[in-house]
């Protein structure tokens, strides 16, 4: 067993060092997020709260088409892409990040395994998935 558990750790290591890489520039921001995310702060759900508040106040104030403001999202997420790797470092300090990327890889391999799943019970068992996918919706909607 322990032959097994090595062998796991080694994957996941493996499978961890390409995302840590590509988001090293943004692991400053990761660090807050996650702190934010956890609720470590006692004001975090009420700055969690009065964000998303303030990104829905805008889109109904600004009531954007469709199309532009798809294409303001996008800019708006090149423009963060470009300037957080460069400024997050100068601001912020960094701790816990090779944690956070171990847990984004664990969190991907869980729902590509769900995902797989689903599809080989679509394959195998056609019947029990619109079961299931029944009962989903029949909770949905006494909810």
């Amino acid at each position: 067993v322990a032959e097994g558990d090595n062998r796991s750790t080694n994957l996941l290591a493996a499978e961890t060092a390409s995302p840590e890489e590509q988001l090293q520039g943004w692991g400053e921001v990761m660090l807050i997020t996650d702190k934010v995310a956890r609720w470590e702060r006692a004001w975090s759900p009420p700055a969690t709260m009065g964000v998303v508040s303030l990104v829905f106040l805008i889109i109904y104030y600004l009531d954007p088409p469709v199309l532009s403001g798809v294409s303001c999202f996008v800019m708006f997420l090149c423009l963060a892409d470009y300037l957080v790797p460069i400024l997050a470092p100068r601001i912020l300090g960094s701790n816990k990040f090779h944690e956070i990327c171990s847990n984004l890889v664990k969190t991907w391999c869980r729902a590509v395994g769900w995902w797989k799943h689903l599809f080989t019970l679509k394959e195998e068992k056609p019947k029990i998935l619109l079961f299931l996918f029944c009962m989903t919706r029949c909770d949905y909607c006494a909810l």
